[in-house]
């Protein structure tokens, strides 16, 4: 994780307790899901190493039209799906 990041961003907002680093991800997926109305869409923005995992992640709780989206610098940072 970048410098930057790490002196402004609160710890809690960074790291979890366990050893899933994803587990917010998975649970406002699921949550999401329920939660949506048809045609809604759910974005997330993303560390840049973990678009294809978070991809998985929507694809499993059914998410469709998913999309990994880069930012200016090129990265992976953005991922979108519709309910």
């Amino acid at each position: 994780m970048e410098n930057n990041v790490l002196m402004f961003e609160p710890h809690l907002a960074l790291f979890t307790e366990g050893d899933d680093d994803l587990v917010f991800y998975k649970r406002i997926a699921v949550e999401a899901m329920n939660a949506l109305k048809p045609t809604g869409k759910l974005f997330f923005e993303i560390n840049a190493a973990k678009g294809e995992e978070v991809v998985a992640i929507m694809t499993q709780a059914g998410f469709q039209n998913i999309e990994l989206r880069k930012d200016l610098s090129g990265k992976n940072r953005m991922v979108r799906g519709e309910k």
